[in-house]
């Protein structure tokens, strides 16, 4: 098989399972059913039935991976019209924001040493508060596995966005700024999928909680790990 031909098989692997998933979701409106959810399971299931591993998977699925910086980028739409709320939160979004992005990974990274851990799964703990794309430059830079690495921020990204707006809901936060930027922090790509979905002005401060707490983590991780070192 060319490289060509898995390309594409790979692509339509994708959009096949997105599809699929997108459906179900529009008959099952249920945030567990959510597409991401459900796409990741049937690409999993396929590749597992199939034999293939995660790298022979990536390494032809690259143009999904390049679309992704773009698609992060897109997300800077629905912030501009909602830019003069944000710049009036701007003090305690940027004290939020550096707080959450210090102390999610080190309480991860904490956690999992005490139950034993090894460097591998420590390192890519570590790049948690970064959304995909930025995690997986993270991973290059700092030695993690990809795989793992990226397997750890969907699954706290999937995590966060099924069960964070019921858990901020019963916690009586609903305003849509609050619930956004919380969602973007912990819950990357997944949590502004769902932002998008509770409202506009929502999914805008989710993409910039996303992409100032990714921007944060691509720079501090690098520079603390090395003074650890």
């Amino acid at each position: 098989m060319t490289d060509t031909t898995a390309q594409l098989l790979a692509l339509f692997l994708n959009l096949t399972a997105f599809l699929v998933a997108l459906a179900i979701y529009r008959r099952l409106p249920t945030p567990l059913l959510h597409p991401i959810i459900v796409s990741c399971v049937l690409v999993a299931a396929t590749l597992y039935a199939t034999g293939t591993g995660y790298d022979t998977y990536r390494k032809h699925s690259q143009l999904l991976y390049l679309m992704l910086g773009p698609a992060v980028v897109a997300l800077a739409v629905p912030l501009k019209h909602h830019f003069k709320l944000v710049r009036r939160a701007a003090v305690p979004l940027m004290v939020t924001l550096l707080v959450t992005t210090l102390l999610s990974p080190l309480i991860a990274v904490l956690i999992a040493l005490a139950l034993g851990a090894n460097e591998q799964a420590l390192l890519a703990l570590s790049a948690k508060s970064a959304t995909t794309p930025i995690a997986l430059a993270l991973a290059d830079e700092i030695g993690a596995l990809q795989s793992l690495t990226a397997g750890i921020v969907v699954f706290s990204g999937v995590i966060g966005a099924v069960f964070g707006p019921p858990i901020l809901t019963r916690l009586g936060i609903t305003d849509p700024r609050v619930v956004g930027f919380a969602l973007g922090l912990n819950a990357h790509a997944a949590g502004t999928a769902r932002a998008l979905e509770l409202s506009a002005l929502c999914g805008a401060f989710s993409g910039l909680a996303m992409g100032l707490c990714g921007t944060l983590t691509a720079l501090l991780l690098p520079w603390a790990l090395t003074m650890l070192s």
